[in-house]
């Protein structure tokens, strides 16, 4: 089972709002859950640009060219 994109986590944390002003407040785990990994995800890839940025920055003083993979689960 492949690992659920970011899109999707934001969408069923939608969702999951609509169910609990729907249905109450039971669901709030689910939702704090939800929203945690939202959190994790996007700081997971703001320190993944900011590390290409450095990376980027020294391989242009020194020079010399860094080969950046594509990571396609961090926007």
């Amino acid at each position: 089972m492949r690992e659920p994109t970011l899109d999707e986590i934001i969408v069923a944390r939608d969702e999951c709002a609509r169910i609990i002003a729907r249905f109450g407040d039971q669901y709030l785990p689910i939702f704090e859950r939800l929203e945690n990994e939202i959190e994790k995800r996007e700081k997971d890839g703001a320190l993944f640009r900011r590390a290409l940025k450095i990376a980027t920055q020294n391989a242009t003083q020194s020079a010399t060219q860094i080969r950046i993979p594509f990571n396609s689960h961090l926007k």
